[in-house]
């Protein structure tokens, strides 16, 4: 898909209005330029609100809006380019033309930057309501997403979700997606099945400024985010939300019960597993994780009925875990092949 395609899906207002302090080209006829491109993109201040190309000419330059498209470049956001451009400019121009046209010659160079769709984690502000509004998620609900290595995982406000995503310049396709079954409010569940849905159906990305946006087939942006650092591994205490008891994946804590865990920078590990408190070492590099057997208290817990088969499964799925992933409120525990075995929450 090419940028023009690309830009004429959010509108041509940068394309048609020669805005104060946009990039304009020398007067020449036909000149090879170089341009950098910003890994994001920038909304342009007339009343369409479409967004644009940040371009310079110098690394030393600050970077402009561009009204024109560059023809047989092809946009992904979230990278640093340098391109050789053609410029041409035309003596028969028509009214609303800037009287330029841009080509690409070669792209010297394709950097990912540090603000990335696959190395940020999302949190989200804004979502289309089921009335066609865009309104701010519910307080504190900590929805997020993160995108890497062709899969999409993120917590949607009551449960954790995940699926594939494919990647493709800046268009996107989401399929498999599948979730935690957690019960919750019911406005939390309402904004949650809206969220997925709108998720699903999201087929298009950019990056403005530092907020990300989603678009559906029609071009509307349905989704938008903001970057979100992932906590540290030792900032608190972690509560269990959901186990993999080895048969049906990932099922809900017990009513009455808590599994708690708890990091040292130290490399030491504690917590309770529902009836008994445990302890033991963990080692990690990036986001592999190891732990020692754990040593345990011998308490034996009649109820609720079923506790010690539940904290049995903790420790069987705490064996299998081989990598961590953080986001925000939440850590999951996998397993070597990515299967969640444990789910937690920050207390």
């Amino acid at each position: 898909m090419s940028l023009k395609k690309y830009i004429g899906m959010a509108g041509f207002g940068c394309l048609l209005l020669l805005l104060a302090g946009c990039l304009t080209a020398p007067g020449s006829m036909s000149e090879v330029q170089t341009y950098y491109v910003a890994p994001q993109m920038a909304d342009d201040v007339g009343p369409e609100k479409t967004s644009c190309l940040l371009v310079k000419q110098s690394t030393n330059a600050t970077y402009r809006l561009m009204y024109g498209s560059i023809d047989g470049f092809k946009y992904d956001p979230g990278f640093e380019y340098e391109l050789q451009v053609e410029v041409t400019e035309h003596n028969d121009v028509s009214a609303g033309d800037s009287g330029y046209t841009y080509t690409l010659v070669k792209m010297v160079s394709k950097k990912p930057a540090s603000l990335n769709i696959e190395s940020t984690v999302w949190e989200l502000t804004a979502y289309q309501s089921a009335g066609g509004k865009m309104e701010a998620p519910i307080q504190k609900s900590g929805i997020m997403l993160k995108v890497a290595d062709g899969n999409i995982t993120g917590h949607a406000g009551v449960n954790q979700f995940f699926g594939k995503c494919d990647l493709k310049e800046s268009t996107l396709q989401i399929s498999d997606i599948g979730s935690t079954r957690m019960t919750g409010s019911p406005e939390l569940i309402v904004q949650e099945s809206q969220f997925l849905g709108l998720l699903k159906r999201a087929v298009n990305y950019q990056i403005v400024g530092n907020e990300l946006r989603l678009r559906n087939a029609d071009g509307t942006v349905v989704l938008k985010f903001k970057p979100l650092s992932e906590p540290s591994l030792t900032a608190g205490a972690w509560k269990a939300i959901g186990i993999n008891n080895g048969l049906d994946g990932v099922v809900s804590i017990m009513h009455f019960t808590e599994i708690t865990i708890d990091f040292s920078d130290a490399g030491k590990v504690s917590g309770s597993s529902g009836c008994n408190t445990f302890s033991g070492q963990y080692k990690t590099e990036g986001h592999l994780i190891s732990f020692s057997p754990m040593s345990k208290t011998g308490r034996y817990c009649a109820e609720p009925e079923g506790i010690m088969q539940q904290e049995m499964q903790f420790f069987q799925a705490l064996e299998n875990v081989s990598m961590y992933s953080l986001n925000k409120n939440t850590l999951e525990l996998l397993d070597k092949n990515g299967s969640v075995q444990v789910l937690f929450y920050a207390r």
